[in-house]
């Protein structure tokens, strides 16, 4: 995969999943595309430590010190999101001073908030289909790419289990809960051959993209009065604390979540306890 492509699909992480502000990820775009002009090579797999500390040194001759601290964020951003998706083995921002891994605490929703949600989701065929995808990644801690390209195949015969299609071509196994098994048997049994096009498709969700399912999120978010930056990435934050605040073993959690590093499950460690319980299997978000 070339440098372009690369960066195009860091952009996209950041705009559908992470559901950042346009004009920050312009300045993420600017920022990639300015160090790899700098540093001349078209392989981001070879860029080492020397090559940032080279890049940092000569932007301190030429921006001041807000400038700079941003583009080397952009930088930490950029290879920690390579890092994590298994592009890379190592990271060349690890020794970095001042780019360090797991400062970034995100933002959760709370029980209510999830629940209020889900209660916006009108109740048509295409809400039917959001609403499930919704429960899958509560249910899951999936990211909205692993659900979206979920196949009929992957769902095991009694709907007890997902297995996706991960970061780094690696499959894993995720379980359901009973509420979560009804309703996707009902969604596949009812619902799917009412929006599907194609009906030699053996997607779960056909015609469904990022894009659009964040756009309907963040509808159904507003619709329900929820203030918080809503984006797909929000709902596998929230399901991680709920498991670790409810004493899962942190090793369980980073095999369900499918992290290539526990580093990057221990940032749910430091998070503060909020008014989230158990997400994953002891509380039910029915509409009842």
């Amino acid at each position: 995969m070339t440098n372009n492509q690369v960066i195009l699909d860091f952009i996209d992480y950041l705009s559908f999943e992470k559901g950042l502000a346009e004009n920050t990820i312009k300045s993420y775009k600017k920022d990639i595309t300015l160090f790899f002009d700098f540093v001349k090579n078209d392989n981001y797999k070879e860029i080492k430590e020397k090559d940032i500390l080279k890049y940092i040194e000569i932007m301190k001759t030429k921006y001041k010190n807000n400038s700079i601290y941003r583009k080397i964020t952009s930088i930490k951003v950029f290879f920690y999101y390579l890092f994590e998706n298994s592009m890379i083995k190592s990271l060349p921002t690890e020794h970095l001073e001042g780019i360090k891994k797991g400062n970034y605490l995100p933002e959760i929703l709370s029980i209510g908030e999830i629940k209020d949600v889900l209660y916006a989701i009108d109740n048509s065929k295409e809400g039917q289909r959001d609403k499930i995808i919704t429960k899958l990644l509560i249910a899951t801690g999936a990211r909205i790419s692993e659900i979206l390209e979920l196949k009929i195949e992957n769902i095991d015969e009694d709907f007890q289990y997902i297995r996706v299609f991960g970061k780094g071509s690696k499959f894993r196994i995720i379980p359901l809960y009973k509420e979560v098994q009804d309703e996707l048997v009902f969604y596949i049994e009812n619902v799917r051959k009412t929006v599907i096009k194609d009906e030699l498709s053996i997607d779960v969700f056909p015609n469904m993209t990022r894009q659009n399912y964040w756009k309907k999120l963040k509808k159904y978010a507003k619709n329900a009065k929820v203030e918080k930056n809503i984006y797909p990435h929000i709902l596998r934050h929230s399901v991680a604390t709920g498991m670790m605040e409810n004493g899962a073993d942190i090793r369980v959690v980073q095999e369900i979540l499918g992290h290539s590093d526990i580093s990057t499950t221990q940032i749910y460690t430091h998070l503060n306890k909020r008014d989230l319980k158990n997400v994953y299997d002891k509380v039910s978000i029915g509409d009842d």
